[in-house]
Parts: structure tokens; sequence; C-alpha cells
């Protein structure tokens, strides 16, 4: 899946002392975690969110890179912001569509161990087929005009897109467009199944692409 921009001069600050999110509600641990509790929570989101189950299965050429598993859990991502992706992606998926946005949010740090907490997401008018989604070119004035109206001093974290019915992984293609646009250490890509219930995070690190742990944090 290719994009169109470059994201630079993000902001890139001294991480905040803070202890890590408590209200965990789901935690996903690649290589741990069962596929049927990601399922369960996935299912107990759309049903929250009205969306309902989704038939749509795309056929696609994409094949997943070599992924291995980190299982220290430094990413949090806020109920609030992952029912947007939810949301956004299952909407797309019923018309058998890829979905794309951003991960905005912060960096933090406790005990001398640094973590990031997705707080919310932002989002344009997409160019957008079963198996590829960009931004629109006239989409990124929008866009930028929504980050500005964001009233902390917030880090991108990374981007968020949609496999619908073709599972959660990371192409080749992803691959690239982590490594061109989001290649700082803790920049993540997460990416969403709404037709088979997955949603996995990822870092490119080393040239490598590693499945990251992630919480859900928040009201229910």
């Amino acid at each position: 899946m290719k994009m169109t921009i470059k994201i630079t001069g993000e902001k890139v600050k001294n991480r905040e002392e803070r202890k890590p999110p408590e209200s965990i509600l789901f935690r996903y641990i690649p290589g741990k975690s069962s596929t049927s509790s990601m399922q369960n929570f996935m299912s107990w989101r759309m049903e929250k969110l009205g969306t309902g189950k989704i038939e749509n299965k795309m056929p696609s050429d994409e094949r997943e890179v070599k992924t291995f598993h980190d299982k220290e859990l430094n990413l949090y991502i806020e109920m609030a912001a992952i029912d947007d992706i939810i949301m956004h992606c299952s909407l797309m998926a019923e018309k058998g569509l890829e979905a794309l946005g951003f991960l905005v949010g912060n960096l933090y740090r406790w005990k001398k161990k640094g973590y990031e907490v997705v707080h919310e997401t932002v989002t344009g008018e997409l160019e957008s087929t079963a198996v590829s989604v960009k931004f629109r070119r006239d989409a990124f004035e929008n866009l930028f005009d929504k980050l500005d109206e964001i009233e902390y001093d917030y880090v991108l974290i990374g981007w968020y897109h949609s496999h619908p019915g073709y599972t959660s992984f990371m192409s080749s293609i992803d691959m690239e467009t982590q490594r061109r646009m989001f290649n700082r250490e803790f920049h993540v890509s997460i990416v969403v199944d709404p037709v088979n219930l997955e949603l996995k995070t990822f870092r490119v690190s080393n040239e490598k692409c590693i499945e990251v742990p992630y919480a859900v944090f928040g009201e229910k």
C-alpha cells in the first residue's frame, strides 16, 4: 500500500515521566495471546459501535513478510482511538475498500523505560480500492488543519490501514511505506482486518518486521 507524501519534521521531544495507563481493557501479546481473544475483543467493539458482521472478503496478491515477535509491552492505545480505527475500517470494508489514517499521541517513560500512547486518530479523503489506499491530493490541507486543531503538543506515533478480508500483516509495500515515512524507533503501524476480526501492531527495526504487543485502555 503506497502513500504519496513523506512525513518530515514531526516533533521529537523528551519523553514525559508518567506511569503507564492502568485501566487496561484488553492486552494482546504476539505469540502468547490467543487469536480468539483478539477476535472476541474486535467483535465486542464492533457490536458496541453498531457495525455488525462484515462478509466482504477481498482477494489480494499481497504477501506477508517474515515477521518476528516482541514480548515487551510499550504501546498503549486509548479506547476512543481504537473505536475510531475500527469504525473507519469497518465502514470502508462494507464497501470493499481499504482505510487509512494517522496515529496521534505522545511519548512517555517510566522507571527508565520508554512507551508510547495513541490518544486519537486523524484521517482525510481517500483514493481507495480493496487492496490499495492513499490520501487524495486535495485532502492534505484539511488533514493538516485537523492536526493543527489538536490542543496538546502531539507526536505522530504512526499510521493505520486495513486489509479487508485478507488478515492483518505487513506486506513488502507496507514495509516500504514504514521505512520511508515512519522510520523512528517509536513509530508503529496498526493493521486491521474487520472481516476476520484482527488488529495487530508492527514496527520496523533493523530492516526486520516486528509484531509488537499492545494494550487498550480507557472507559468501556
